[in-house]
């Protein structure tokens, strides 16, 4: 008779790891195994076994309550729910949308993407991008500039459709005198973006995908800046591995290692 899987700690943190889309090497280096063979005895001994088409290891069980063991591999993040309803057989992403809270699939579309995600038409479900990613808000920044922009082109074309017919009338006085109402909108256009869309101007932390396996590295820093670092982290949402690693890019960018930062992230 198969034993039942046990879930221990490290258990629940490898399994969790592959929900959030981690390989085998890198969970092995994040435990301290040389290899993920090391990782594949670890789980025998507590009765998994490693399923390759699912691409996380499964309980050895016979008799235990399926849904039971189901129950305790859901993910705890929203991103990993999303991973782990496509992993089903037959999932759309309508359906997953509205399991999950999303008005549509659109909607579900913008959330992933903004957290580092795109859809693979090929693999059937999302897969992590690399580079900086594109947050909600400069997209919705980026729509209503290009529909200011197009608007402006288009007042333009038909004022100066209108000075023509007008100079023709003899009522061109009365068209030139909304010019300056109009050097003035276009003066202040930033300022009418921001005014629309609140906060829009606010600088906003970026958000990378960088490829590799993570490690520990330890450095000294003044008790201060430690404090700094852990207040932020907390007050704006943001884990302290995501506010390094954002100093690190932007500090390369600008002190002569543009051009590696930029190959790095391209990588895969």
């Amino acid at each position: 008779m198969t034993k039942k899987p046990i879930y221990d700690e490290r258990v629940k943190e490898i399994l969790q790891g592959f929900a959030e889309g981690k390989s085998r090497e890198e969970l092995a280096k994040e435990f301290g195994h040389k290899t993920y063979k090391s990782l594949d005895m670890y789980m025998r001994r507590r009765n998994f076994t490693w399923d390759g088409r699912k691409g996380t290891y499964v309980p050895l069980y016979s008799r235990v309550d399926r849904e039971q063991v189901e129950l305790s591999l859901v993910p705890s993040t929203k991103v990993a729910r999303v991973l782990a309803l496509f992993e089903k057989e037959g999932a759309d992403a309508r359906t997953v949308a509205k399991q999950l809270g999303f008005q549509d699939h659109r909607e579900l579309a913008t959330y992933m993407k903004a957290r580092g995600y795109e859809w693979s038409s090929e693999k059937g479900t999302y897969v992590k991008m690399l580079g900086e990613v594109v947050q909600e808000e400069e997209l919705e920044v980026e729509a209503l500039e290009s529909t200011f922009d197009g608007g402006q082109l288009e007042a333009e074309q038909e004022q100066g459709s209108q000075t023509k017919a007008a100079r023709r009338g003899g009522i061109g006085g009365q068209l030139e005198r909304f010019l300056p109402l109009l050097e003035l909108l276009e003066r202040n256009k930033d300022k009418l973006i921001d005014a629309f869309l609140p906060g829009a101007g606010v600088a906003k932390v970026p958000r990378y995908i960088v490829p590799g396996i993570a490690t520990v590295k330890s450095v000294h820093m003044m008790n201060t800046l430690r404090d700094l670092v852990v207040e932020y982290s907390l007050e704006k949402n943001i884990s302290q591995r995501e506010i390094f690693e954002v100093a690190l890019i932007e500090f390369f960018r600008k002190y002569g290692y543009e051009r590696e930062v930029e190959t790095l992230l391209k990588s895969s």
